[in-house]
């Protein structure tokens, strides 16, 4: 049976309510998939035609910020861009885990993790560049840069190249920001679960010292949703920067297509855990349009391939009109002043 995004909205909303007659004093209920509903987006027929345009030169989104120059912590953004695509490597070294992730010391002050093709990840890079320009074009500052970037053979001196993809002796794939300083926010389990789990509900206080990290989650909750990362909640993907501000990093598990149902009901449990949201970010959401997301993914920089298929993108915005059905619900019950708690 077909089940509805306004049946998927009522069922989040019943689990709402429940949540909400709660004292904040109590531990939430623990995660269950068990009773989700199918995902309704792998039951929509995939749309005829082809993917976006690549080859063309990459230009960035326009600065989504009323300010200057975009930031990410104390270095901005089109520094840190300019390095990761032209900075020559130093010396690599593999630091990945399932998948390869080479930690590359670039000329300079600013170094890169480079996420290649390879045999048993063969695209997930993409999805490291098309997290960071959705990021951009919603206004975020926390997801770390990534660009396209070729990287000769003869580069990775040392590395075991048995599993890359090389292509005429470069391998292909995304060059990310190295952030300098990470440490575990430990906002996983136990007590810290159950805090920002309950901050997040209507109605209940947030001390000022937590608002910060309430807004956070809230924000990445709704961004991972957006771009269907199923992949963020272990320890080594929930991380903060030197300044304690969480980073969105890790993202090469969104804008999968089709998503399998289990990893639907990861995102959608999550989701059902949040009630307020920046007001500043749901409006980016609403602001976004299937032709400007186009706009923002379309070069890959390589000329062969789109960054991201058309069937992502419009998987991407059925997801973003769940999302805003979701928070549009919420001020409906609760009011708008409830649900924007944060700016």
């Amino acid at each position: 049976m077909t089940v509805s995004r306004r049946q998927m909205i009522v069922f989040g909303l019943s689990a709402i309510a429940m949540r909400s007659a709660r004292s904040r004093a109590q531990t939430p209920p623990a995660l269950s998939t068990d009773s989700l509903p199918p995902n309704p987006f792998g039951e929509v027929a995939a749309p005829s035609g082809v993917g976006v345009r690549a080859g063309e030169p990459v230009v960035l989104p326009p600065n989504p910020y009323d300010v200057e120059a975009r930031r990410y912590g104390d270095v901005v953004e089109d520094d840190i861009v300019r390095a990761l695509q032209e900075s020559p490597i130093q010396s690599a070294r593999e630091v990945g885990n399932t998948s390869i992730n080479l930690r590359c010391d670039l000329d300079g002050a600013i170094d890169g993790a480079f996420k290649p093709a390879e045999t048993r990840h063969v695209d997930h890079w993409r999805a490291e560049i098309g997290a960071f320009r959705v990021a951009q074009m919603l206004g975020l500052d926390r997801v770390p840069p990534a660009v396209f970037r070729r990287v000769a053979r003869g580069e990775l001196v040392g590395i075991d190249a048995s599993r890359l993809l090389f292509r005429d002796g470069w391998a292909r794939g995304a060059m990310i920001y190295w952030v300098p300083v990470l440490h575990r926010a430990g906002i996983f389990s136990g007590e810290a679960l159950t805090q920002w789990t309950n901050q997040l509900v209507v109605g209940v206080e947030i001390p000022a010292t937590s608002l910060r990290r309430a807004e956070e989650i809230s924000t990445l909750i709704s961004y991972d949703f957006i771009i269907g990362n199923w992949d963020r909640w272990h320890g080594t993907n929930t991380l903060v920067d030197a300044h304690g501000g969480l980073v969105y990093r890790d993202n090469n598990g969104g804008f999968l297509e089709p998503m399998p149902h289990w990893k639907m009901e990861i995102i959608f449990s999550f989701l059902q855990r949040v009630q307020r949201f920046s007001r500043r970010f749901v409006d980016h959401v609403r602001a976004m349009t299937l032709a400007s997301l186009r706009r923002t993914i379309a070069n890959d920089a390589d000329g062969h391939e789109a960054l991201l298929s058309e069937v992502q993108l419009r998987a991407m915005m059925r997801r973003r009109a769940t999302f805003l059905e979701y928070v549009d619900a919420l001020v409906g019950i609760h009011g708008a002043a409830e649900v924007y708690c944060f700016e």
